[in-house]
Order: C-alpha cells, then structure tokens, then sequence
C-alpha cells in the first residue's frame, strides 16, 4: 500500500490542537499513516503537550504560514516518502470515521485538492464535492489540502518569500493548478480562467481567534503579483542559509522520533526496524 502523511499546522493554539490530535486518532481509518504536527515556535506549551502525548513533531523558531507548511510536506513526501500527504491547519477537525478517505482518493485522482467551505458555496460552479465528483470553484481556501508526491515533486513547495500570513496557499494551488494538478486552467479572450477542485471532506472548523496581520497581508500582496506569474518549480528554502536551516530543521525531528511517525504509535515488533530507518535518513550516529 502507497504511504500516506497526515500533517497539522499550529501556532500558540495549544487547546485546539489538542482536541484536533485527538479527533485525529479517533477518525482516521487507516492505522498505517504517518503523522506530524509542524510547530511554528509556539510559546504556550504546544511543544512541551506533543512530547509528553507521543505525537511526532517538525518546528523551529517562528518563520510564518508557508514555511511552516512545508515543515509538515517536506518531511512527510521527501522524509518519509508518502505518496499522499494530507495537510490540516490546527482549527480543522475531522468529524466522521474514514474522513481520509476522500482526500486521498481526491489526491491520487487529480494530484491536489481543496476543502469546500460551507462559507463559499456561492462560488461554486459544478460538481458535489466527493474525490470522483469534485466541487469547481472561482475560489480556494486553506483549511485543508491534498498532494500527491508527484505534484509536489514537479511543482514544489510553498515560496519562503512569504512571510507571515497571507496568499501563500492561493500562489501555490495555482502553480499546482497550472501543471494540471487540482484545477482547470483556460484562457478565454487572452483572459485567464482558472477553476479549483475542492472536496467537503467530513471536516469541522472551529471558530478560533485568527493571527490576521494586515501588515503582513499587503507585504505579502505586494510580492504575489509576479509570483502567480513564475510556475517554475520551488524549494522550500530560497538560499544557502535558509537550506541549512531547513536541513537542521528536518534533522532534529528525525532524529527527536526514532522510533516513526505513526499516528498512534508503532507496533513494539516493529521498533528496531523503524528505528533504524529513521537514523540511516540522515547517515545515523
């Protein structure tokens, strides 16, 4: 069976999270996925909760939405090697026993997919919602995602450029959309027209304070313009430093769960073996 990732996003929401891990572990069907939560420096005891509960954890200093994102992709697709990654932010919380179902047949389908908001049903145009029947939408939101490794292998990650919060999503489900990954992309009188595939996916959002910076939101604006412009592929890092960084990043997590990254846990049969898996990631010591 192809690997599959679930990752979750967080930041300073240590009590959402813990109520989204736990319908994590309680929904989802299949017992084989690998798990990690990417922590973007959280300061209210996030860390200290994933240790002390066995959850798998990626982070580092706080370095904003898109980095975090990839925190959780990278390792997931690159690390481990899942041909599908589901990446949940901290507020969306699964609601219904085999809530991945969808959104790995959605991902194995059409390479990417996004979450139907109730919110933006007036958007829609066509379809349902399920994996083989997709909602098409003029919009797109960043709930939930799903990626097969090979979108991400041929479209990349999200762009580092991106600091903060703000229209990092909307730039890389567009360069996904454009290499046939997750939408429909036309031009129609030299106008282009692109349409999202999204899926309802059994999923509850929580009503949580935002961290929306308008400060941040017109930087980010500001430097958008000529990246939805550029499809060329993207790493998660944009210089020499920031790969160090990153490397080190994917290095301390590795090496923090030597043991794997299951949702709940391996088997004690299976603990040597996964043990040395992790370690030979990074030449072990």
């Amino acid at each position: 069976m192809p690997r599959i990732g679930i990752g979750i996003v967080t930041y300073n929401r240590r009590a959402v999270l813990q109520a989204t891990v736990e319908k994590l572990r309680r929904f989802t069907s299949r017992k084989d996925v690998d798990c990690v939560v990417a922590d973007d420096g959280s300061t209210d005891g996030t860390q200290a909760w994933l240790r002390d509960n066995g959850v798998p954890m990626v982070g580092g200093v706080n370095m904003g939405i898109a980095w975090n994102k990839n925190r959780a992709l990278y390792l997931l697709a690159e690390m481990l090697g899942c041909e599908t990654v589901v990446l949940l932010e901290d507020d969306t919380q699964p609601a219904a026993h085999g809530w991945e179902t969808d959104w790995i047949e959605a991902a194995q389908r059409w390479g990417h997919a996004n979450f139907a908001a109730k919110w933006m049903q007036h958007l829609f145009l066509s379809g349902t919602g399920t994996a083989a029947d997709p909602i098409l939408s003029e919009f797109v939101t960043a709930q939930c995602a799903s990626y097969s490794r090979q979108s991400l292998l041929f479209a990349g990650y999200y762009d580092s450029r991106f600091k903060g919060y703000g229209h990092e999503h909307v730039e890389h489900t567009r360069r996904l959309v454009r290499l046939g990954y997750g939408g429909t992309e036309r031009y129609i009188d030299g106008q282009e027209e692109l349409r999202y595939k999204l899926i309802r996916g059994a999923l509850d959002i929580v009503d949580v304070p935002s961290y929306h910076d308008a400060a941040q939101v017109e930087r980010n604006l500001a430097i958008a313009g000529p990246l939805m412009i550029d499809q060329s592929f993207r790493a998660p890092w944009r210089d020499d430093a920031e790969l160090r960084q990153f490397r080190s990043e994917m290095r301390s997590a590795i090496d923090a769960q030597s043991l794997g990254f299951g949702l709940h846990g391996p088997p004690p049969s299976e603990s040597r073996g996964l043990a040395g898996r992790m370690r030979r990631l990074f030449g072990g010591r």
